[in-house]
C-alpha cells in the first residue's frame, strides 16, 4: 500500500512564548505543505529508507539500527531535561527527527514488519517559525496511522506530535501540530479545547526575514530564564490575544492592527526581535499603514527573525526589496492535514 499525506504550515497570529505560560494563542494553517509519501511491502526484510527531498539524502537502514539511534536520541534528550546538554543536541541532524517520531509511534503501536519507504518533501522554509518540524512528525505520524489500520482521533494524534516536537524545541505547547491537523484559524488553549474560527480575508502578507540564528529552542530556553515568573507580563499577551480574537471575529480591521502592533511590542520587550527588524516594521508600519509581528520564536541574536505576518491593503513591494526580503501573499488552509491512498 501507498499514501501520500499532505500537511500545511502554521502562521501564530498571537501567543508565541506566551502560549508555554499557560496563555491563549490564535494561529493558523496556511497553503505551504509538507508531503510524505510511503509504501509498505510485508517482507522477512525488516528495514527503513527515509529520502529527504530538500536535503538531497537517502538513508536506507535495517530497522534494528534505527532503533538503536532512536534510543540515542532519547538519551541526549533525558541529558537535555537533565540540564547537561543543550536542545540542539537531541536532534542533531534532520535524519534524527525522522527516526525519533517512527520511535514514538512504536511506542504507540508496534510498526509493522516489512520494507518501509518515507519520501518527504516541503515548500515550508525551515527554521521560519513556520512548523516546518511539526509538519513532518505530523505528516509521518498520518501516514503510520493509514498503514496500520488505525482508527484514531485527532486529540490523539496531536498528543503523538507533541511528545515528539518536544525533542526538537525542549517544549511544545502543541500549538504547531494542533494548528496543522485541524486546519483553518484556530484559538489554542494549553490542555483546553481548541476553537475554530470563521475565516476571513483581511489582506495579508508573509515575508521572510531569514533563519534565526538562535534556533526555537534556545530562544524559548531563554525566554524562560528570564521571563517565565513575570506574571503581568503574560497577562498582557493574553490581553492583545483576546483582542486580536475579537477583532477577527466582528471583521474590525483597525482593532486586527492595533492587537497586531500590541503584540509586536510585547515580543520586542522579550527580546527576541532583532533591531534590523524593529526598524523594518517601523517603516512598514509608516508607509504602507500597516500592522506586522514576527511569527515564530523570533531570535534571540543576530539580525534574522524567521517569518513575519503583515496586514496591509498593499504589498509591500519596494521595501522588502530595500530589505533583501522575500515576501507572498497568505492563503488560509481550511483542510489540514490531509492523506491519499493509493
Amino acid at each position: 500500500m501507498q499514501t501520500l499525506c499532505s500537511v500545511p504550515a502554521k502562521l501564530i497570529l498571537s501567543g508565541e512564548h506566551a502560549v508555554l505560560y499557560k496563555c491563549p494563542a490564535l494561529s493558523m494553517a496556511i497553503q505551504l505543505h509538507t508531503q510524505c509519501k510511503c509504501s509498505f511491502t510485508p517482507s522477512q526484510t525488516n528495514s527503513v529508507t527515509i529520502e529527504l527531498a530538500d536535503y538531497q539524502q537517502k538513508h536506507c537502514l535495517p530497522a534494528n539500527l534505527c532503533h538503536k539511534m532512536a534510543v540515542d536520541i532519547e538519551s541526549r534528550y533525558t541529558l537535555f531535561e537533565n540540564e547537561h546538554a543543550a536542545i540542539q543536541s537531541v536532534l542533531a541532524k534532520p535524519l534524527d527527527l525522522i527516526l525519533c517520531t517512527l520511535h514514538h509511534f512504536d511506542l504507540f503501536h508496534n510498526i509493522k514488519k516489512g520494507e518501509w519507504t518515507f519520501t518527504i518533501s516541503s515548500d515550508i522554509p525551515v527554521g521560519r517559525g513556520l512548523g516546518s518540524s511539526a509538519a513532518v512528525i505530523v505528516s509521518l505520524l498520518n501516514s503510520l496511522l493509514i498503514h496500520h489500520d488505525i482508527k484514531t482521533n485527532k486529540k490523539t494524534l496531536l498528543a503523538l506530535a507533541r511528545k515528539v516536537e518536544s525533542r526538537q524545541h525542549g517544549k511544545s505547547s502543541g500549538i504547531d501540530p494542533a494548528t496543522i491537523i485541524f486546519g483553518g484559524l484556530l484559538e489554542f488553549h494549553a490542555n483546553k479545547a481548541t476553537k475554530k474560527h470563521k475565516v476571513h480575508n483581511f489582506k495579508s502578507w508573509l515575508i521572510d526575514t531569514g533563519s534565526p540564528e538562535s534556533t526555537t529552542g534556545q530562544t524559548v530556553i531563554d525566554v524562560r530564564n528570564h521571563f517565565a515568573n513575570d506574571s503581568a507580563l503574560w497577562k498582557n499577551f493574553a490581553k492583545a490575544t483576546q483582542e486580536i480574537t475579537q477583532a477577527w471575529s466582528i471583521e474590525d480591521s483597525a482593532a486586527l492592527k492595533l492587537g497586531i502592533k500590541q503584540n509586536e511590542m510585547l515580543l520586542e520587550q522579550i527580546g527576541v526581535v532583532p533591531k534590523k527588524v524593529q526598524n523594518f516594521i517601523r517603516e512598514l508600519t509608516a508607509q504602507y499603514q500597516a500592522a506586522a509581528k514576527i511569527c515564530g520564536a523570533g531570535s534571540i541574536k543576530g539580525e534574522y527573525a524567521g517569518s513575519l505576518l503583515c496586514i496591509s491593503e498593499q504589498p509591500p513591494k519596494e521595501l522588502c526589496e530595500k530589505y533583501g526580503y522575500h515576501y507572498q501573499p497568505i492563503r488560509i488552509d481550511n483542510q489540514g492535514v490531509q492523506c491519499q491512498i493509493n
